[in-house]
């Protein structure tokens, strides 16, 4: 086999491959030698149809498949040891495959197109690259927000037996032939109209003008039926019959409401909880700050590293794979970013290369159980025990795999900018978390 690769501009190329007739006759053969054991054809007993018939029958596409298998592995061999930056995949452009003559089968030649990024190498990082680090102060007011999001998320539920200002009313709501089971935030809906409601009691009907209920909002009117609904296929007035009322109020600051945030008897007094706030705050903080930081390091490589790309090309690989709404969306608002990813990609594996990161399967499955842990615990399962180990294999073998190449390519990504700032200067800055929103807002 015979590879070549032209130089198009200095972000496209041509591969020709010539795949001669010696990489292929074996496997071709036995490929019609395994057909020849599973054909049934009338007047033929199994296993003993001719295998000129078989060449005859099947003869080109098994060739095309046997040879497709060879193609696709040479030359994704051949991208990696040449190290190119390829862009999508290999887009075939030439053949003369269908010319074969299966007997008497000679080279086959193959010419493709790829679309790469320009060359760049990355320089050792030292001492001499500094970044900062921002330390945001948890102030009292943060903790004094937190704990009454807290308080209206984990708010009591009261059942009452008449709607108030501050109900949420249960209910089914008919028009035409359609009932939907529906919901409505009486604080949330036109004032006016809402008032109608006010004192009704349970199972009492009432005609109501939805659209006026809902300030004519289709997004309001879609939440309040629990669809997706077109506001003008509302009529005026609908038939809206009270099936449950209740009403959220605040939670109280009390062990059961401690026990919710942080589990069963971790925090005993308001004292402690507050404490805990605290950290959780100060976690968050530093979380942001991290991703500030690492945002800040990519945009200075992105930078510093002048990385050409074949713009049209991407733009079409786009479009092939992709439907048209989404390909659109890419092309005309997200491009820029969308070919930042693939460069910094390509960075994070010059990176790894270069300082021999590596990242285990333990890794990836230890980083995959804290998220499903934190999931589970905020729908409200505490103790999911030996379940966990089930919930992360079936979460990590989902979709062909795809939710554990996700978690490897998080990983390794966390890793390298870890190097960096190991091989960097890293200055602590403390800064107000309005002031850092304003920074973080720039970038």
């Amino acid at each position: 086999m015979k590879i070549t690769k032209k130089k198009i501009s200095n972000t496209e190329s041509s591969i020709d491959i010539i795949i001669e007739n010696r990489d292929y006759i074996n496997p071709f053969e036995s490929k019609l030698k395994e057909f020849k054991k599973r054909v049934n054809l009338k007047g033929f007993r199994p296993g003993m149809v001719p295998i000129q018939l078989i060449k005859k029958m099947y003869g080109k596409s098994v060739l095309i498949e046997e040879i497709n298998k060879i193609i696709s592995e040479k030359i994704n061999s051949y991208i990696k040891e040449e190290r190119i930056k390829i862009i999508g995949e290999p887009i075939a452009k030439e053949s003369d495959i269908d010319k074969a003559d299966l007997n008497n089968l000679k080279d086959i030649f193959f010419k493709f197109h790829v679309g790469h990024l320009s060359d760049f190498k990355i320089e050792s990082f030292s001492k001499k690259n500094k970044f900062t680090l921002f330390n945001i102060k948890v102030e009292s007011k943060a903790i004094n927000e937190t704990i009454e999001n807290l308080k209206v998320q984990y708010a009591d539920v009261n059942n009452l037996k008449e709607v108030t200002e501050k109900s949420n009313i249960y209910s089914k709501i008919s028009y035409k032939d359609k009932e939907h089971k529906g919901l409505l935030d009486i604080k949330m809906l036109e004032k006016k109209e809402s008032k109608k409601l006010i004192g009704k009691k349970l199972n009492d009907s009432i005609n109501i003008d939805l659209k006026k209920l809902s300030k004519n909002d289709e997004r309001t009117v879609s939440q309040i039926l629990g669809d997706s609904i077109k506001i003008e296929d509302i009529p005026s007035n609908v038939a809206l019959q009270i099936e449950n009322i209740i009403e959220r109020t605040p939670a109280k600051l009390n062990t059961t409401f401690f026990d919710k945030i942080f589990g069963p008897g971790k925090v005993k007094n308001k004292k402690d909880f507050n404490a805990e706030i605290k950290k959780s705050i100060e976690f968050n903080y530093m979380r942001e700050t991290e991703i500030y930081l690492n945002r800040i390091i990519e945009n200075e490589l992105l930078s510093k590293n002048k990385i050409d790309m074949p713009n049209s090309y991407v733009e079409d690989w786009v479009k092939k794979n992709n439907d048209e709404e989404t390909s659109k969306k890419i092309i005309n608002e997200q491009f820029e970013d969308y070919c930042k990813q693939i460069k910094w990609s390509y960075i994070v594996d010059d990176i790894v290369e270069k300082y021999k990161i590596s990242v285990e399967n333990e890794e990836i499955e230890q980083v995959a159980k804290s998220q499903i842990e934190q999931q589970l615990m905020s729908s409200g399962m505490q103790n999911v025990g030996k379940d966990i180990n089930k919930f992360v294999d079936n979460y990590l073998k989902h979709n062909k795999g795809e939710n554990y190449l996700k978690i490897f390519n998080q990983v390794k990504s966390n890793k390298v900018f870890n190097k960096i700032k190991e091989k960097s200067t890293i200055t602590k800055k403390s800064i107000t978390f309005d002031k850092f929103k304003t920074l973080a807002s720039k970038l």
